[in-house]
């Protein structure tokens, strides 16, 4: 077997491993790129990027690379997670402060929402009060009270 077709068989299985979440050579956290899966098999620097290669990266890696990207990303801003995606305990939690960041500007939005309706509430009150005042202020002289009893 030639070393180019022993090395894309090392690296269709790194790609695997990292994939499933259980590198060997690399950290499971952070974004899938064709320098980890260079990494995760072993592979020279940048050995991925040599033009025999360029097949394999366009056909294979990088829709599966993009797709893996991408279901990531939408889990880590608080989207469905699905049961391929093996999300480390940094990344999981991680995800559970972008929530509660996202949960936190949330409920103080709807804090200040509150308290401007509250503002505007108040008043209109003191508008509609100072109405009736002045509108008793101008009955006042119009009203007689009979005295005779």
């Amino acid at each position: 077997m030639s070393a180019i077709k022993n090395t894309e068989i090392k690296f269709r299985e790194a790609l695997s491993r990292l994939l499933a979440g259980e590198p060997i050579r690399t950290k499971p956290t952070g974004k899938l790129t064709f320098n980890k899966i260079n990494n995760e098999a072993g592979a020279g620097h940048s050995y991925i990027n040599k033009a025999c290669f360029k097949s394999l990266r366009e056909e294979e890696f990088q829709l599966k690379i993009e797709r893996y990207n991408n279901v990531k990303s939408d889990a880590m801003e608080g989207g469905v997670i699905l049961p391929e995606l093996n999300l480390s305990t940094e990344d999981a939690l991680r995800r559970e402060l972008k929530r509660e960041i996202a949960l936190k500007i949330r409920y103080k939005k709807e804090r200040d929402d509150a308290r401007k309706g509250s503002k505007l509430d108040e008043s209109e009150r003191n508008a509609l009060l100072f109405r009736i005042h002045d509108l008793q202020e101008q009955l006042r002289p119009l009203t007689v009270v009979s005295l005779n009893k």
